[in-house]
């Protein structure tokens, strides 16, 4: 069970310590790397094509949606 509480940051700090270096210098360092991964999610996201299913990034913007080479032309008719 020690091993629980120091990967949380929960065990004992010695006089003259802090609490929160214990949970920031354990696991609270990995806030900053899911905020990475979800900035990175997100921006795929808002640039990928907006074809059902398709993962490409869009870079025709057809009406404001991004739309890729392959469903372009099809985006251009369809949106017309």
């Amino acid at each position: 069970m020690n091993w629980l509480l120091h990967f949380l940051g929960l065990l004992p700090v010695p006089p003259g310590g802090s609490a929160a270096y214990n949970f920031w210098s354990g696991s609270g360092s990995d806030f900053g790397e899911l905020t990475l991964i979800g900035l990175a999610y997100g921006a795929y996201r808002k640039h990928q094509c907006h074809n059902k299913g398709c993962w490409r990034i869009g870079r025709h913007q057809v009406d404001g949606t991004p739309w890729c080479n392959r469903h372009h032309q099809r985006a251009r008719e369809g949106r017309r």
